[in-house]
């Protein structure tokens, strides 16, 4: 048998560019979506509709029970043709696709969601969750060019609709609504269709997929939560100690570094299930291809960051340019964290993952910590501070890790 590739060479390289494209159009896309909400409703109902829209990641996270990262980590070998996949797709995707409607209404509930803002809610987590489930088996092919777009179609058929319906002055709350519930339903359906199962995934056998698949992927919620729960906590705490005005200013800023969370998440889509799959490992190469992105994208953002808020935001947010620094280096080490982190997710031992799992809960602590002392201390920049300090100590987490296992299997 021919040896599977070490890692990851120009081949890999060429997917990351391709995953990270398909990544920045649907931001993009995202981006008009928010526009056309905000030039065509009311603000009370543009906050109605981000409420939903911005939920249901959590949501969808907490109801996914780490399965999409499980099955990248433990299908994403040679030999799991042998296995029977469509069952546990199937199982999975009714699993997961109960547990998100059940979370919906209770968080619909909460926030006093009635008729069609429900109806949208349930649906489009439900959706959500069959989508990731389906393009995870995509992923663990390697087939990562249509699973990433395959995760993207509901915003495309969201961002279409909505804005015809703004151009043909059509555009309302309930039109809104319908469209998203629609978009994300219609997306689902067509994976979930798509033959042979999962997700036009043809190669499989008879033999049961093994129960550990499933039951490692709480392992992964615990990742999944405490990443989730970095990414906002530092909004969440300033909305708290400071104003509104202080937040804008704050999330306006970040907004122009999202290129490094770009770039980690197309690094980390392909690395993990390459990582999984490699016979051999040199992560020599990947980690000089991610130092060269790394240099690359702060010198942008250090030389023209300031010129670059200036000119898109009419001067309105100058005054926050300082954070740029303290946002590039959070945004550099996130970068390198994506080695340890897909090692360790895709190759190794699962004590190993119970490690990392543990470190990454204690470093989401310590972040909300450090926000709540820094920020009533150092204000804005404390917040920004704080998150760079949690991404660090992730990181040399990880590396300890990682090279603590390094030569040991699964």
């Amino acid at each position: 048998m021919t040896p599977r590739p070490t890692l990851p060479g120009s081949g890999a390289h060429t997917r990351i560019g391709n995953v990270f494209a398909v990544i920045v159009a649907g931001a993009l896309l995202q981006v008009l979506t928010q526009t056309v909400l905000a030039r065509g409703l009311p603000k009370p109902e543009v906050g109605l509709i981000s409420l939903i829209i911005g939920a249901l990641p959590l949501v969808s996270t907490l109801s996914l029970l780490g399965q999409d990262s499980s099955i990248v980590r433990h299908l994403s070998r040679g030999d799991a043709s042998r296995y029977c996949l469509s069952a546990h797709a199937r199982r999975v995707v009714i699993i997961v696709m109960a547990l998100g409607v059940l979370l919906a209404v209770v968080g619909g509930i909460y926030y006093a969601l009635a008729g069609v803002a429900l109806a949208a809610m349930v649906v489009l987590v439900a959706s959500q969750n069959a989508v990731t489930v389906v393009t995870a088996f995509q992923r663990a092919a390697h087939r990562y060019e249509s699973a990433i777009l395959g995760t993207r179609l509901p915003i495309i058929g969201a961002a279409v609709a909505l804005t015809i319906a703004y151009r043909t002055e059509t555009l309302t709350q309930g039109s809104a609504l319908w469209i998203l519930l629609v978009s994300y339903a219609v997306s689902a359906i067509v994976l979930l269709a798509r033959r042979p199962f999962p997700g036009g995934v043809a190669s499989e056998g008879a033999e049961p997929v093994p129960g550990r698949v499933f039951r490692e992927g709480f392992l992964f919620l615990g990742l999944s939560v405490s990443l989730s729960v970095m990414v906002s906590m530092d909004r969440l705490v300033i909305t708290k100690l400071m104003t509104l005005t202080d937040l804008a200013v704050y999330s306006t800023i970040f907004s122009i570094t999202k290129g490094f969370d770009f770039l980690f998440y197309a690094i980390g889509y392909v690395l993990m299930p390459v990582l999984s799959r490699a016979e051999k490992v040199d992560l020599r190469r990947p980690a000089l291809a991610i130092g060269g992105l790394a240099v690359l994208a702060a010198a942008g953002y250090l030389l023209f960051g300031e010129r670059v808020v200036h000119l898109l935001f009419d001067g309105r947010y100058d005054a926050g340019t300082y954070l740029i620094p303290a946002f590039v280096l959070s945004g550099v080490l996130k970068l390198f964290y994506s080695i340890p982190s897909s090692f360790i997710g895709g190759r190794a031992p699962i004590r190993a993952v119970k490690q990392f799992m543990v470190v990454n809960l204690g470093t989401m602590l310590l972040n909300v910590a450090l926000d709540i002392v820094l920020i009533i201390r150092m204000g804005l920049l404390g917040a920004a501070i704080a998150t760079a300090v949690a991404w660090g100590l992730r990181l040399i987490g990880g590396i300890i890790i990682m090279h603590i296992h390094k030569g040991r299997g699964r």
